[in-house]
C-alpha cells in the first residue's frame, strides 16, 4: 500500500500534454480527435461472483502460470488513514498466505491458499518480505522474482526489506492445487542493500539484466513520521533512492540466490516511487525497452509528468518533450502494441490524477487545491478517478487520449491487469499484446484485479456530492473483479 494522503504526498500536473493546447480558463481542450484512438476499452462489469474465495488485495506482487493467477504479499485494508494507529502499516492487515486463483475450466473459478506460517523456519526471512507491501517483483518464464518491501516484520519493527527471493512457479501452483508443500525447497533468497526499496519497479530486458526503477527506503512506522512533521529522526525515515540499477542475479549451483551490480544511473529525475513502469516496444518495432510513468515526488513536491524511457543497449533519460496528466499513481494497466505504425500503446485503468477529463466539454481540468490539513475544507490536488486513458508512443510522436468508457467506481490504484492467456503476445518473452489479431472484432483480454475501491464523495456517491476531504476518503480493497474487453477498428 502507497503513502497516498498529505499534501506533501499528494500533487497535482501543471505542465500541458504536448497534445494539447493552452486555454486562457485554466482548463486544457484536446486536439486529438476520436479517429486517433486505436481501439474502444470497454471495462465496467463485476464478475466477481464467478471467482469464490478469491483474496482482495492491494499493493501485492501477481503472476501467471498455465492459466492460474498467483498472488504473494499485498494487504488486505484499504489506504492508511491519518493521524492515529490506522497511519501504520500493521502486521495484522497484511496478507498472510500465498494464493493460488485458477480461473480455467467450466464454472466457478477454484481458489488455493497456503498460509506463510507454514513455510519452513529456515525462511524466516522471505516469510517477513513476503508479509509486505508495495514489492517489487517481476515473472521471468517459471520463476517469480520478489524484491523489497515495507511492513512491520516479526519483531514488530516497520522496515524496508533488503532482500531478493525466488520461487519456482510451476511448483507452488501444484503444491497449492494439491494441498501440500512441493514448493518451498524451491524458495530462494539473499540479502542485500541493491535490492532494498519500496514503491519502485522490477523489469527484465533484452540483455538479460534485471533493473530495479526507484522507490524510497522507508524505516519506522509512519505515525513517527507523521509526527516529525515527514522531516524523519533517529527511529524513521525515508530515503529515495534517485537511479535506476541494472543488477545480474545469479545462481550458484546448489541453487542460491546472489544479486550483483552491473550498473547505477543517476538522476534527480529518478527519485520517485509509487510510479506505472512496464516493458515497451521501441520505435525501431522490435527491440524491447522500458517505460517508468508519473511517480511521486518533484523538488516542488508535485509528480514527475516525464516519462523515463530506457534499453539494455540505451541509458534512461526523461522525455522533455511530453508530459503526461493522468494516472500519477501505481494503477493497473494493459500494453499493446501496432507493429504496422510502430506504436506502442499503455492504456491506464483509473487510480488518481491530478487532472480530471470532462467529456462533454471535451477538456481537461485541474484537480482542486484548497487548504490544508487543519483545515474544515481540504482537498490535496490529486483525486481518485474512474477514467481511463491510453498513451500512445509512435516514432514521431508521444499522445495521451481518455477513453470514452468508464470504470465501474474509482478502482485500479494499487491493482494489477490480468491477460486472458489466450491473448497473442507481440514477443513471447514480454507481456505486451499484438494489435493485429485483434482488428475488426470485440476482443475479452483480461481482468481488472485488486487494488483500493475509494469513495471520494459523500453518499449518493456522485460526482455533485460533497467531496471527502483528503485523508478520510473511505477506502477497502476492491470487491470488483472486472472484465476488460477492446473493440479494435478493421484495418483501413
Amino acid at each position: 500500500m502507497r503513502l497516498l494522503y498529505k499534501r506533501s504526498l499528494l500533487c497535482a500536473f501543471f505542465p500541458a500534454l504536448a497534445c494539447l493546447a493552452a486555454d486562457p480558463t485554466g482548463q486544457m481542450a484536446s486536439s486529438a480527435p476520436d479517429s486517433n484512438l486505436p481501439f474502444v476499452v470497454e471495462a465496467s462489469g463485476n464478475a466477481a461472483a464467478q471467482f469464490p474465495g478469491a483474496p482482495r488485495l492491494q499493493s501485492f506482487a501477481s503472476a501467471q502460470w498455465d492459466g492460474k493467477w498467483i498472488f504473494i504479499s499485498g494487504r488486505a485494508t484499504g489506504y492508511h488513514g491519518v493521524g492515529g494507529e490506522e497511519s501504520d502499516f500493521l502486521r495484522s492487515g497484511a496478507n498472510d498466505r500465498i494464493w493460488v486463483v485458477d480461473p480455467t475450466g467450466s464454472g466457478p473459478a477454484r481458489t488455493y491458499s497456503f498460509p506463510l506460517a507454514n513455510l519452513p523456519d529456515s525462511l524466516g526471512p522471505v516469510k517477513d518480505q513476503w508479509a509486505s507491501t508495495n514489492t517489487l517483483f517481476v515473472q521471468d518464464g517459471d520463476t517469480l522474482y520478489l524484491a523489497g518491501g515495507y511492513g512491520q516484520n516479526s519483531n514488530g519493527e516497520w522496515v524496508t526489506y533488503p532482500i531478493l527471493s525466488a520461487v519456482n512457479l510451476p511448483l507452488l501452483v501444484g503444491g497449492l492445487m494439491q494441498g501440500r508443500d512441493l514448493f518451498s525447497a524451491s524458495i530462494s533468497y539473499t540479502e542485500s542493500p541493491l535490492v532494498q526499496s519500496t514503491g519502485g519497479q522490477l523489469l527484465k530486458l533484452d540483455d538479460g539484466k534485471f533493473y530495479l526503477i526507484g522507490g524510497h527506503v522507508f524505516t519506522g512506522s509512519y505515525r513517527a513520521f507523521e509526527a516529525t512533521d515527514e522531516k524523519g529522526s533517529a527511529t524513521v525515515s525515508q530515503v529515495y533512492l534517485g537511479e535506476i540499477r541494472k543488477l545480474e542475479f545469479q545462481r550458484d549451483p546448489d541453487g542460491r540466490l546472489a544479486v550483483r551490480l552491473i550498473e547505477a544511473y543517476k538522476n534527480p529525475d529518478f527519485a520517485r516511487r509509487d510510479f506505472n513502469a512496464g516493458q515497451i516496444i521501441l520505435p525501431d518495432g522490435h527491440t524491447l525497452g522500458a517505460a517508468a510513468y508519473g511517480g511521486v515526488f518533484t523538488s516542488d513536491q508535485f509528480a514527475f509528468t516525464k516519462p523515463i524511457y530506457f534499453s539494455g543497449a540505451e541509458a534512461p533519460r526523461a522525455d522533455s518533450a511530453f508530459d503526461q496528466k493522468m494516472s500519477a499513481y501505481t494503477c493497473a494497466t494493459l500494453l499493446l502494441f501496432d507493429p504496422d505504425t510502430r506504436t506502442m500503446m499503455t492504456t491506464f485503468f483509473g487510480g488518481i490524477s491530478g487532472w480530471m477529463w470532462n467529456p462533454d466539454s471535451r477538456r481537461f481540468s485541474q484537480a482542486p487545491s484548497i487548504g490544508n490539513k487543519t483545515s474544515p475544507v481540504y482537498l490535496d490536488g490529486l483525486q481518485w478517478t474512474d477514467q481511463i486513458t491510453t498513451l500512445l508512443r509512435s516514432p514521431t510522436a508521444t499522445t495521451e487520449i481518455v477513453q470514452s468508457n468508464r470504470l465501474p467506481a474509482n478502482i485500479g490504484t494499487n491493482a494489477v491487469f490480468l491477460p486472458a492467456p489466450e491473448l497473442k503476445r507481440f514477443r513471447d518473452d514480454a507481456p505486451i499484446f499484438d494489435l493485429r489479431p485483434l482488428r475488426g472484432k470485440r476482443v475479452f483480454v483480461g481482468y481488472l484485479y485488486g487494488g483500493i475501491r475509494a469513495y471520494p464523495r459523500e453518499f449518493p456517491y456522485l460526482e455533485t456530492s460533497r467531496a471527502y476531504n483528503s485523508g478520510n476518503v473511505p477506502t477497502k480493497t476492491s470487491d470488483l473483479i472486472v472484465p476488460v474487453y477492446l473493440t479494435v477498428p478493421a484495418a483501413k
